[in-house]
């Protein structure tokens, strides 16, 4: 949430918006920010450029420009994204990104929404760049979400022994984690987290990153429950959980020795 005034945090949301995505629609009346579907080049390589979706949008919001050097793989579909921001409640408001990912196949006459399972993978993290770009014009403003969750002293203690087969110190360090995030204590959270952690495929990596998204939205820190739950392994310097790679769609947590100890490095979805 972010405790400024309205016309400061809009204005930040539309700016970055329309850095990336330059074909929008607003409405400040509403709190309401509305992207075109802008063109995806290369959707099916998770590391292309979110800068390529500036591609431009025209008509009804669906680009016709193609890059020249299109795989031919890709040949015969064209993926495009957008976004619905919007900003409510009262002071401090609360910013909400969700994104929305089509495909368009030749002969078709309009493209697909993509849906549930078929939803790309590099949504995700194309999300997350932008919910990212625009808590940074506006971190100064930032607040924790306030949330209705059980006192610290009346969560039953994590036995550290319980995830499995990971140093004595390691297990520690998880049980840490997992309890903190029961009665979410970010500031607790945080204290885990390395520096550069990477929490995001498409988005990118860095503490504050991390933290401003898992506050805006509780199902990262939900994921990292279930990656606890389903077993940790390593050896003296890493351990991961779940300890086998995880299913697509699934989260998956790294702890890795640090100097100042174990520490998470990485928490992210599986493509």
């Amino acid at each position: 949430m972010y405790d400024a005034d309205f016309t400061v945090v809009y204005t930040a949301a539309l700016e970055a918006t329309r850095e990336s995505y330059p074909n929008i629609e607003d409405a400040p009346g509403r709190g309401a920010i509305k992207t075109a579907w802008h063109q995806v080049s290369y959707a099916n390589n998770s590391q292309d450029d979110v800068g390529n979706a500036k591609l431009g949008a025209v008509g009804g919001g669906m680009s016709t420009q193609q890059s020249g050097n299109t795989p031919t793989r890709l040949a015969y579909k064209r993926y495009f994204i957008r976004f619905d921001i919007s900003i409510t409640g009262g002071r401090p408001w609360r910013l909400k990104v969700i994104g929305h990912a089509s495909e368009w196949e030749t002969g078709a006459a309009l493209p697909t929404e993509l849906h549930g399972v078929a939803r790309p993978a590099w949504l995700e993290g194309r999300t997350d760049a932008l919910l990212y770009a625009i808590y940074q014009k506006i971190k100064a403003y930032a607040l924790p979400m306030k949330e209705d969750v059980a006192v610290a002293d009346e969560v039953k203690r994590t036995d550290p022994a319980a995830f499995g087969p990971v140093p004595p110190a390691a297990g520690k360090e998880l049980a840490v984690v997992k309890d903190a995030i029961a009665i979410r204590d970010y500031a607790a959270i945080r204290g885990q987290l390395a520096e550069d952690v990477v929490w995001s495929l498409g988005g990118g990596a860095g503490v504050d990153g991390a933290m401003a998204l898992w506050q805006a939205d509780p199902e990262p820190l939900d994921g990292m429950t279930r990656a606890l739950a389903a077993g940790c392994g390593g050896d003296a310097k890493k351990v991961t959980c779940p300890a086998a790679a995880p299913a697509a769609g699934n989260y998956q947590l790294t702890l890795e020795l640090r100097a100042e100890g174990w520490r998470i490095t990485a928490f992210v979805k599986a493509e």
